[in-house]
């Protein structure tokens, strides 16, 4: 097993171990390194060990260099939390075991039907045990399809259309269809027998102007919308 500093490309770290690697992982502080072997051992390397050098055999000792023992087979998966006292793993035994990082015992056990291929520790949401929170905008059930034809007109149970602005509320047809309409209409600016005159064009070309000046409107309230929605804390 090998550590690299990406930015200059040099070998930090060379560790020979007796079995195969199958996963690694740091702790959040970066003191330890933690390596899931073939024959189900995790082993913990001290990074801050005083004899630490560039080239070792790994051995445990009293530096830090530690085994957790428990899995019976390879071990494909490990986890350290944020404040580096617990650490999960998965492993090919089909169970999925955490360990206290600083007695080395295993605090509990899940059993699974099949080979555990992948196990992470995430931080909670602030709000994730608060009994009156809820999302700030309710959404109703999605829809299983993207496009509305197929169950109909996507206004029933299960759709939704969304319209931003109080002076966009009674418009008629998606924002969709008339962006369609209008680059069609575009399109054929040239055609007389679509616009007919040159008076007769002057006003279509006016009018579709302010249709585009609507629809950069729209589109702009959407994202300021989306972004509001995004960079809401928590």
């Amino acid at each position: 097993m090998r550590v690299w500093e990406v930015s200059s490309g040099e070998m930090l770290l060379s560790v020979l171990f007796d079995v195969g690697i199958m996963s690694v992982t740091f702790d959040p502080c970066e003191y330890f390194l933690f390596c899931g072997g073939s024959d189900g051992n995790i082993f913990q390397v001290s990074l801050c060990s005083t004899s630490l050098s560039r080239d070792k055999t790994f051995q445990t000792d009293s530096d830090g260099n530690q085994v957790f023992k428990g899995h019976r087979n390879l071990v494909t998966c490990l986890s350290v939390s944020m404040d580096g006292t617990l650490m999960l793993s998965g492993s090919n035994d089909e169970t999925v075991r955490m360990w206290d990082v600083q007695s080395k015992q295993c605090i509990w056990s899940i059993n699974h039907k099949g080979p555990v291929t992948n196990a992470v520790i995430i931080p909670a949401p602030a709000n994730m045990f608060l009994s009156d929170s809820h999302p700030s905008v309710p959404l109703p059930r999605f829809s299983r399809h993207l496009n509305p034809s197929e169950q109909g007109d996507g206004t029933g149970p299960g759709g939704m259309c969304l319209r931003l602005g109080a002076d966009t509320q009674g418009l008629e047809g998606t924002y969709l269809e008339k962006a369609d309409e209008l680059y069609s209409l575009m399109c054929a600016v040239t055609d007389k027998s679509v616009f007919g005159d040159g008076e007769n064009t002057k006003v279509r070309v006016s009018e579709l102007e302010e249709e585009v000046k609507t629809l950069k409107k729209i589109n702009k309230d959407l994202y300021e919308f989306s972004t509001q929605l995004l960079t809401k804390p928590n």
